[in-house]
C-alpha cells in the first residue's frame, strides 16, 4: 500500500490572481474545491493577513456574545459590568474592541490554531503536511463564517443603537448566521482533501464529524443555560 500523499498539489506562493476577487470569493463559499484547486495567490501576505484578521474579529465578536450570555445567566466575569457599556452598549467601543482584540486573536489563531489544524491534517493521512499551507486553508475556510458575522454587525449599526440591542432583538434572520460555522467545516474539509490528497473516514472524522459535534454541543449548552437561567418573560 502506498503512503498517503503528503505534499500539496498547488504551491502557496504562486503569483496568481487574488483569492479575494468576487468570483473567487464566490467559489470559496459555493465551490470550495474549485477555489483551492485554482492557482490563486493564497499565501500573499496582504491577503493572508486580512483573512486571519477577519477570523480574529469574528472570534472577538464571539467573545462579546459569550460575555453577554454569562451576564444574562448571572455569572458575569469580574469587570464586565463596567466594560459592557463601552463595548456592547456603544458602537465605537464595540469596533475598537473587535478590531484590536481581533488583531491579537488573529495572530493566536494563526499560530496555535494553525498548529492544531496541521496536526489534524497529519492525523488524516498526510505524512508531512506543509504547516504554512495548513494555516492558509484554516484562515480561508474560517473566513466563511467570519465574514458573515462581521457583515451582520455592520448591518446592525443601521438598525440598532448598540450591539447589545441587536443581540437582544431575537430576530429570526440572525439564526442564518448559525449555518456558516458548519459550512466552514465543510470548506476546510474540502480544502484539505483538495490540497493534500487525503481521503477516507479519518479526514471526515477530524474535519467534519468532530467539529460539527463541537458546534452542536456548544450551541445546545448555550441555549440551555439561557433557557434555565436567563431573564424570565413576564406572564
Amino acid at each position: 500500500m502506498t503512503e498517503p500523499e503528503s505534499s500539496p498539489r498547488s504551491p502557496i506562493d504562486v503569483e496568481g490572481p487574488s483569492p479575494l476577487w468576487p468570483r473567487h470569493l464566490a467559489d470559496l463559499f459555493v465551490r470550495p474545491r474549485r477555489f483551492f484547486a485554482d492557482q490563486l495567490a493564497l499565501g500573499k501576505t496582504p491577503y493572508a493577513v486580512l483573512v486571519a484578521w477577519c477570523y480574529g474579529m469574528s472570534a472577538a465578536i464571539d467573545r462579546i456574545d459569550q460575555e453577554m450570555l454569562r451576564a444574562q445567566v448571572g455569572h458575569a466575569r469580574p469587570g464586565w459590568d463596567s466594560m459592557a457599556p463601552y463595548v456592547a452598549g456603544w458602537w465605537p467601543g464595540f469596533w475598537l474592541f473587535v478590531l484590536g482584540i481581533g488583531a491579537l486573536s488573529g495572530v493566536l489563531i494563526w499560530l496555535l490554531g494553525g498548529w492544531w489544524f496541521a496536526l489534524r491534517v497529519k492525523w488524516s493521512g498526510a505524512a508531512d503536511p506543509d504547516r504554512r499551507l495548513a494555516r492558509l486553508v484554516m484562515v480561508y475556510s474560517g473566513f466563511v463564517h467570519a465574514a458573515p458575522a462581521i457583515i451582520a454587525a455592520v448591518i446592525y449599526m443601521f438598525f440598532f443603537a448598540s450591539y447589545a440591542q441587536a443581540s437582544a432583538s431575537d430576530e429570526a434572520y440572525s439564526l442564518i448566521l448559525l449555518v456558516f460555522p458548519f459550512w466552514s467545516c465543510w470548506v476546510s474539509y474540502t480544502g484539505v482533501r483538495t490540497l493534500y490528497g487525503v481521503s477516507g473516514w479519518r479526514t471526515r472524522w477530524w474535519f467534519l464529524i468532530l467539529p460539527w459535534l463541537f458546534y452542536l454541543v456548544a450551541m445546545g449548552v448555550g441555549a440551555a443555560l439561557f433557557a434555565f437561567f436567563g431573564p424570565q418573560q413576564p406572564g
